[in-house]
């Protein structure tokens, strides 16, 4: 597939201009003119590059698309230069989509851990630009707060890393913002939920939780995100025939 027809469709559905987000959403390196093998992960990293190397891929594709974050210098020297020399020279395309692979109602991270949960009822909450980034959802019958965290435990395939249960006994409506998303706590609170999910915390976050009398676990930031671009390699396959991989190079915090 040309690779411009490519951009096409990631924009399309991903629809990067909807968001203000704080790093480039889109082609970032455009290392041949086609796209015949995918991969994804989570972040633009050295080991994923082997990654795609071995898999023979022309294209990565990621959610945090390191180097290309708002106020990093692109000066293709050091670490970020040798980078991009093995792109180049291994024909290999890098993308980066941030908000949209957390927002979309389809593939987004948050929707397929709401999804996960067995939540009905899903809708966005927490607006960044045209768009939103969270989700939140309903369990059909209500379940107990230790109940909650042994299906977290079950969607998070290395388990949940903070239980912070200050709030309601019984789990109904509950908020989802993976990665660095504990911002949405007030609102989320605001719409009735009793319960949030998020990757990694901040160390105010469990006071603010017990002072609002709310329950929070968390899972890890990037535990949180192998979501978006593992539906993403999926759903490549499935519509476009491309070979797509994901590639889980696991990272604790």
């Amino acid at each position: 597939m040309r690779i411009s027809d490519f951009s096409g469709w990631l924009n399309d559905l991903l629809e990067p201009h909807a968001f203000k987000d704080y790093c480039v959403d889109g082609l970032c390196v455009e290392a041949s003119d086609k796209v015949t093998r995918v991969v994804t992960g989570v972040s633009f990293r050295d080991r994923l590059i082997d990654a795609a190397i071995e898999e023979h891929a022309d294209c990565i594709i990621v959610h945090h698309p390191n180097g290309f974050w708002q106020g990093e210098n692109r000066v293709l020297v050091g670490k970020f230069g040798e980078r991009m020399r093995r792109l180049m020279q291994n024909g290999i395309s890098l993308y980066g989509y941030h908000l949209p692979l957390d927002g979309h109602m389809e593939i987004g991270n948050n929707v397929q851990i709401a999804r996960a949960l067995g939540l009905e009822k899903i809708d966005g909450f927490m607006r960044e630009g045209e768009r939103t980034v969270g989700v939140v959802g309903e369990f059909a019958e209500p379940v107990s707060r230790e109940g909650f965290v042994d299906l977290a435990c079950g969607v998070f395939e290395h388990g949940v890393q903070h239980s912070l249960l200050y709030g309601s006994e019984m789990v109904r409506k509950v908020a989802i913002c993976s990665g660095s998303g504990a911002s949405g706590i007030e609102e989320a609170k605001s719409l009735g939920c009793d319960t949030f999910i998020t990757g990694e915390i901040k160390e105010a976050v469990p006071i603010a939780v017990e002072e609002l009398g709310f329950n929070l676990v968390s899972a890890g930031h990037h535990r949180t995100e192998i979501f978006g671009v593992r539906a993403l390699a999926r759903k490549i396959e499935n519509d476009l025939k491309i070979p797509a991989k994901f590639v889980d190079i696991d990272n604790p915090v």
